[in-house]
């Protein structure tokens, strides 16, 4: 675990931007060479606070709030558990859900599995178990941190600081080790051979650096490439198309490790308004 010894000033708390406090914005912004291998970008979601689901995806979240109190649940109906500064969400293998109390604007990173680790040490698995506070990982740092992005100027300000504090982390820890690479992998083997180890060697280093096996790892990639492409919510695009552009054997493959992952079908994620987030879906 890494707490930075780096001073971030801590000025009064004052939304910069007017923009962030109106209408449902998403953004997303790419990562600097520095963090290239580490993290795969950087987000700001600012919407009402409704009950929503968050799909899984092969990274895992650093979130950090900029306004509203937040709840998080494993499944709708059971218990709630409530955030103010942030958190940290490991690789999930299910939809998760939450809501917020008040306007929603949080600021993120979607962060290599090894990354984390590198960052914050062993997270608990992607089971449903809420994820960590990030004060309890990180001390009085995730305050001063949310208080230096609230008091950016403006989206891109905030960017750009999110993504110089963890360029910083990252040399204070030494780097986030041997990024594993091989998206165009369909097969463990496939896997394993381009990083010249072996497939019980590899899932040995996926159990301990990123909590699930490589297999799951490939699938989730699979399915974050098909909730990014553009033609999910084309419906003149179909599904038996995107399904083979992804490396799917047929619609009906796409269709259950969709549902598998995420509780949706694929029309149902295609029914979502223009602009949704990619890893969004909201509960009615």
């Amino acid at each position: 675990m890494v707490v930075s010894g780096i001073a971030l000033v801590a000025p009064a708390v004052v939304m910069g931007d007017d923009r962030l406090m109106e209408g449902n914005e998403f953004r997303t912004c790419q990562i600097s060479p520095a963090l290239a291998g580490a993290v795969r970008e950087l987000w700001i979601l600012s919407d009402d606070g409704s009950f929503h689901a968050g799909l899984p995806k092969p990274y895992v979240e650093l979130v950090i709030s900029l306004s509203g109190v937040h709840w998080w649940c494993s499944a709708p109906g059971v218990r709630e558990h409530r955030y103010s500064v942030g958190w940290v969400t490991p690789v999930q293998r299910g939809p998760r859900f939450a809501r917020a109390n008040g306007r929603r604007i949080l600021i993120g990173a979607r962060l290599e599995p090894w990354t984390a680790r590198a960052l914050f040490g062993p997270l608990p698995p992607g089971d449903g178990s809420p994820p960590p506070h990030l004060n309890l990982l990180i001390g009085d740092t995730a305050e001063r941190l949310r208080r230096w992005l609230i008091d950016a100027a403006d989206d891109d300000q905030r960017f750009a600081r999110l993504g110089i504090w963890l360029e910083q982390q990252l040399m204070l820890c030494g780097g986030a080790g041997d990024p594993i690479t091989g998206f165009d992998c369909t097969s463990v083997a496939d896997l394993a051979r381009s990083l010249h180890t072996t497939p019980r060697s590899l899932r040995r280093r996926f159990a301990i650096e990123a909590g699930l096996s490589p297999k799951t790892w490939l699938k989730l990639h699979r399915l974050d490439g098909v909730l990014r492409d553009a033609g999910l919510s084309d419906a003149r695009q179909s599904l038996a198309t995107i399904a083979t552009a992804h490396g799917y054997a047929d619609q009906a493959h796409l269709s259950r490790e969709m549902v598998s992952f995420t509780g949706a079908t694929p029309g149902q994620l295609r029914r979502r308004p223009l602009q949704s987030p990619p890893h969004l879906l909201a509960q009615n």
